[in-house]
């Protein structure tokens, strides 16, 4: 019997040491497959205990302990061109005035989100470095602004702040970005509803007939001791839904998504890595072919998602 427990303070100490790591690293240092691995480093994010990087190496996030995101500069290699220009602009110039850059810098700017904070500063859209100091920030917002303490405003401090929240949450409404705080008091409010929305607007059914392909895929995965749990999208030439599958770590639940044909694309299996990490699990992709090149790479770079050939 595998003791998760030790195989999660495993993964711990291991990021700790090493700083942000990739999921197959991961996998090989606690003697996982891959998949397992996955199942495993979702029940820590879940948990808060380990984060994910919004940079990517290959297709891949890295994971990491909260309090080492300055580490990810160590990966800055991997970002694309115009994306590694506008780190090391943000990161010399500390903040960047957002209508001040080109647009295709704009665009980096909010793509780098692990270096790229955006803010509002006297009604115009800034960017700063995620790890100048407060200091610093202040220093480029006042340059010659002479430094004079000040006594605290007491008296009607959180209408004051309240205020200054809803000012500055209108202008970056109004410059485009979303805010992450209202999405989670959204998601707080209406857990249910967001859920729905999210399902119906990636995966719109609109074929109400049960195929056959179901059946076969039903039958495929009784034969490998997984079980279909829900139905998220039931078409000919697709099924994509909820699964168990059963180890001896006990039960695993995963993304499925089954293609009736013999080949799939990058976007396809793009869209599917990006659903297994909204529901925090890991991937069954099924084919009825063995994909070669690289589609078949695809799958070795990100162990969060598994090909089953049928």
């Amino acid at each position: 019997m595998i003791d998760v427990e030790q195989k999660k303070n495993k993964i711990i100490s291991y990021i700790q040491t090493t700083g942000p790591s990739l999921p197959v690293r991961i996998a090989k240092v606690i003697e996982m497959d891959p998949m397992f691995a996955s199942a495993i480093l979702s029940e820590l994010l879940n948990s808060k205990k380990i984060k994910m990087s919004n940079l990517r190496v290959g297709s891949s996030a890295l994971y990491l302990i909260p309090g080492q995101e300055n580490r990810l500069e160590e990966h800055t290699d991997n970002l694309k061109s115009i994306e590694k220009e506008a780190y090391l602009k943000l990161k010399e110039s500390i903040i960047l005035e957002d209508e001040k850059e080109e647009p295709a810098t704009r665009v980096a700017l909010r793509n780098i989100k692990d270096f790229a904070i955006p803010f509002e500063h006297e009604g115009k859209l800034l960017w700063k470095f995620s790890f100048s100091t407060e200091e610093e920030i202040q220093k480029k917002l006042n340059p010659k602004r002479i430094e004079i303490k000040e006594e605290p405003e007491i008296k009607n401090e959180n209408s004051k702040e309240e205020k200054t929240e809803i000012r500055k949450e209108r202008i970056l409404e109004n410059k485009g970005v979303i805010l992450e705080k209202k999405n989670q008091s959204e998601k707080q409010k209406h857990p249910e509803e967001e859920k729905k929305r999210k399902v119906e607007e990636i995966f719109e059914n609109k074929d109400s007939d049960k195929p056959e392909f179901l059946e076969e895929i039903k039958d495929f995965l009784k034969k490998k001791n997984i079980i279909l749990t829900e139905e998220i999208k039931t078409e000919k030439k697709e099924i994509i839904g909820k699964a168990i599958l059963r180890t001896s770590i006990g039960e695993i639940e995963f993304l499925l998504v089954a293609k009736n044909k013999l080949t799939t694309n990058k976007e396809e299996l793009t869209a599917a890595l990006q659903q297994a990490r909204h529901y925090r699990s890991a991937c069954l992709f099924i084919l009825k072919k063995e994909p070669q090149g690289a589609i078949k790479k695809f799958f070795e770079e990100n162990p969060i998602i598994k090909l089953l050939v049928i």
